[in-house]
C-alpha cells in the first residue's frame, strides 16, 4: 500500500497527491452510529502517519489510542479537553490568534470574525439583539487586546469585562478614559456604535447586556478559565510545518462548549490559510487535515461552506464525518450543506440507517433502488469517487492495517490467553 495515499475501504485508496487524480482531498464519510466510521476511516487513516491533523474526538478515547503509534512515528501530541477544561493537557486562548498589522495595530478583521462565532445571528428575520451584542463583543475584545498587560489578554477577561458592563456605567468610564489616551481606538469606535444604537433607552441597553452575558455564560466558570490562561498553549501553526496532531475531546452529551470548539476550527482554519499563502508555493510544508468526527452535531464552522472550496491549493483538507445527510442539512441549510457535499471528491456510505434522504441520495449515485441502499449488508459501504462509477465495497477492517499490532487494543488481545486453551486447563 502507498504510504502516501488514504485508506477509503477495503482495497480502496486514493492518493493524498491532489495533481495525480485531479481530486481534492476532501471525504465525506456517512454512517450512523456503530455503522464504523471510526474503525473503518478516522483510525486507518491516522495510523497512515502521512499528515498533520486535527482530529475531534467525542468521545475522550481516540487520543490515548492512538497516541503511542503517532509518537513512535515522530509526532508531537498536543490536547484540548473542552469535556474537562480544567484537567486539559493544553490550553485555548481565542484572542492569542488575533493577528497584528505592520502598523502593530490588532486585526479589526479577525476581532469581528472572532465576535460573529460568539454571537451568530440565530434570528434572521430581526437579528437586532445579535447584532447589536455583537458590537458590544468587539468593543470589549478591542479593549482588551489593546489596553490590558499581555499576561490578562485572554477570553476570560473579555467575560468579565462584558459582565461589567451594566454596572454603574464602569465601562463608560474606561472609554472615556481611551478617548484620551487613543481617540482612534477601535474598542471605542465600536462602543461609539453599539451606544447609538440603544442611545437613550437604558432598559434595552440593560436587555442587550443581559443577552450577551447569556451568550458568554459558558466561558465564565473556573474550568474555561483555567483553560485560556493555561500556561502550554496550542501551536496552530506548527501543524502546517512538522508532524503535530491536535486532539479535540468535546463532550457528546455537554454542549455547552459546542460554540468553543467551533470557534478553534473556524481559528485553526484561518490560521494554516495564512500561513499557507506565506509560505513557498503559497502551499503548507506539511500538510493538515481536519477529521470533523460528528461533524453536523457538534460544530458549526463559519463560512465552512466557502472555505472548503479553497484549501486544496494551500494543502489542507477537511473528512467531514456525519451521521445522515438531513443532520447537514438541519444544521448548514440546504444550499451550503451542498455546497459542502459537492466539494467533497470522495463519499463513503457505511449504512444510511433509517434516513430516506441520504439513502435516496445513495440510490441516485448508485444507481439502485432505495430499498438496496437501506438494505445494505453491515459489512458492506457504498464508495463514489468524481470521474468513476460509483460501487459497493467492503469496509476497511483495521486489523488489517500494517500498523495495527501497535496499538494498545492489539497488544492487550496478543497478551490474552487463547480461550480454548484457557478453557481445557481450567477443567483440567
Amino acid at each position: 500500500m502507498e504510504n502516501n495515499c488514504r485508506i477509503l475501504a477495503d482495497n480502496h485508496t486514493v492518493s493524498n497527491n491532489t495533481w495525480l487524480p485531479g481530486l481534492n482531498n476532501n471525504d465525506l464519510i456517512i454512517g450512523p452510529s456503530g455503522a464504523g466510521k471510526t474503525r473503518g476511516y478516522v483510525k486507518p487513516n491516522i495510523l497512515q502517519c502521512n499528515e498533520s491533523m486535527i482530529v475531534t474526538d467525542t468521545k475522550g478515547a481516540l487520543c490515548s489510542d492512538v497516541r503511542p503509534v503517532l509518537e513512535q512515528q515522530g509526532y508531537k501530541i498536543m490536547e484540548i479537553n473542552l469535556a474537562d477544561c480544567a484537567a486539559s493537557p493544553y490550553g485555548y486562548n481565542p484572542l492569542a490568534y488575533i493577528r497584528r498589522g505592520k502598523n502593530g495595530n490588532f486585526s479589526e478583521q479577525d476581532i469581528l470574525t472572532l465576535a460573529a462565532c460568539l454571537v451568530p445571528i440565530e434570528t434572521a428575520h430581526d437579528p437586532y439583539w445579535e447584532l447589536t451584542a455583537r458590537v458590544y463583543l468587539e468593543s470589549a475584545i478591542s479593549y482588551v487586546l489593546e489596553a490590558l498587560p499581555e499576561g490578562e489578554c485572554h477570553m476570560g477577561s473579555v467575560v468579565r469585562l462584558v459582565s461589567e458592563m451594566g454596572r454603574g456605567g464602569k465601562y463608560k468610564k474606561l472609554m472615556d478614559e481611551m478617548e484620551v489616551v487613543d481617540p482612534d481606538s477601535f474598542a471605542l469606535s465600536r462602543c461609539r456604535m453599539s451606544q447609538s444604537a440603544v442611545e437613550g433607552a437604558d432598559r434595552t441597553a440593560a436587555c442587550v447586556f443581559s443577552f450577551l452575558t447569556s451568550k458568554l455564560s459558558p466561558f465564565s466558570f473556573d474550568g474555561a478559565k483555567k483553560l485560556f490562561t493555561h500556561p502550554r498553549k496550542i501551536n496552530i501553526k506548527r501543524l502546517g510545518r512538522e508532524k503535530t496532531a491536535v486532539f479535540l475531546t468535546i463532550s457528546d452529551t455537554d454542549d455547552s462548549l459546542y460554540r468553543l470548539a467551533s470557534l478553534f476550527y473556524t481559528q485553526a482554519l484561518h490560521t494554516l490559510c495564512g500561513l499557507a499563502d506565506k509560505s513557498a508555493g503559497h502551499r503548507l510544508k506539511m500538510p493538515v487535515r481536519f477529521y470533523l468526527d460528528d461533524f453536523a452535531s457538534n460544530v458549526v464552522i463559519a463560512d465552512f461552506d466557502r472555505i472548503i472550496s479553497v484549501i486544496r491549493s494551500r494543502g489542507i483538507a477537511a473528512s467531514i464525518i456525519i451521521q445522515s445527510l438531513s443532520q447537514l442539512e438541519s444544521i448548514y441549510g440546504h444550499a451550503k450543506a451542498m455546497t459542502i457535499l459537492n466539494n467533497c471528491d470522495n463519499v463513503l456510505c457505511l449504512g444510511a440507517g433509517r434516513d430516506m434522504e441520504t439513502a435516496k441520495y445513495i440510490s441516485f449515485q448508485v444507481n439502485k433502488p432505495v430499498s438496496a441502499v437501506l438494505n445494505t449488508p453491515i459489512e458492506d459501504a457504498w464508495l463514489m469517487t468524481r470521474g468513476k462509477p460509483a460501487e459497493r465495497v467492503k469496509k476497511y477492517d483495521l486489523k488489517s492495517h500494517r500498523l495495527y499490532g501497535r496499538l494498545p487494543e492489539a497488544q492487550a488481545e496478543a497478551k490474552e490467553p487463547d480461550s480454548t486453551q484457557h478453557q481445557l486447563e481450567t477443567t483440567l
